[in-house]
């Protein structure tokens, strides 16, 4: 099991449990004691969620800003992937919910990578039948043992803080296809550049994404809103769909909803 996999089952353990024993997340995981011990203090120094205590772990409801508590340890693969995914969990989880709402049976899908898709990949329908196009490995792992999807994994170089695929062949195979819906990701969103990203090999992939698809949709959670990353993806169209939590300010969603379809989750 990849290490990203089994952090996420981790915190969905202990939230699920509230308090659980290192020895019942060994068991659990199928892991020694020591790499659990090691895991729940990763967990205590990169959430606000979780706290070591004496012979395991608690869940408290705490939650403070993921930016705040510096950065993820190097000794684990994922780090921005899982820095990211802390950060509005539920927010993230009612997006992913309400943008797997629009899936149809039949649909072609491409989906983008990040933690929002993620959760939106976990939300698919077991009861659809579809056809998706994956541009990051965790996404394909989530949808591996799904026989009502068709996975068709784009290729690139991995890279393993993100778990995302880029180079300029993959976009040569993304300029090959087209598909019904585009479910697609920014780090930041603003009136003066649109969407957002932090990096330029990824922001090139999601370019290229944006002109394959009939139906394009944002997953983009409210604290993204009113930042600006390095490298525009996008600006604003009116034919996109920008589907974001209910933590908005009213005024934001006044406005987005100038340039743009704007769904609440």
């Amino acid at each position: 099991m990849i290490i990203s996999k089994r952090i996420e089952i981790l915190m969905n353990f202990i939230e699920e449990k509230k308090m659980v024993s290192i020895q019942e997340i060994a068991d659990k995981l199928n892991i020694s004691v020591v790499t659990a011990r090691r895991d729940v203090e990763y967990l205590e120094e990169t959430t606000s969620n979780i706290k070591k205590v004496r012979g395991g772990a608690i869940w408290t409801e705490h939650e403070k800003n993921s930016e705040e508590n510096g950065n993820i340890s190097k000794d684990y693969l994922n780090n921005r992937f899982l820095k990211q995914s802390v950060t509005n969990r539920e927010g993230k989880k009612s997006i992913a919910m309400k943008a797997a709402s629009l899936l149809r049976n039949g649909d072609s899908i491409l989906l983008d990578a990040g933690s929002t898709l993620y959760e939106f990949a976990k939300s698919i329908s077991t009861n659809l039948t579809i056809t998706a196009f994956i541009t990051a490995m965790n996404i394909a792992e989530v949808l591996e043992d799904r026989e009502n999807v068709t996975k068709i994994v784009l290729g690139g170089v991995f890279r393993s803080k993100t778990t995302t695929m880029v180079s300029s062949m993959m976009e040569q195979m993304i300029s090959s296809i087209h598909v019904n819906k585009l479910f697609i990701a920014a780090t930041g969103l603003s009136y003066t550049h649109g969407f957002t990203c932090n990096d330029i090999l990824e922001a090139d992939v999601k370019k290229q994404l944006l002109k394959s698809a009939h139906e394009v949709y944002w997953l983009v959670d409210s604290t993204k809103i009113g930042k600006i990353s390095s490298f525009q993806i996008s600006p604003f169209d009116a034919s996109h769909t920008l589907i974001t939590d209910d933590k908005i300010k009213p005024d934001d969603q006044k406005e987005l909803e100038k340039w743009m379809n704007v769904i609440i989750a």
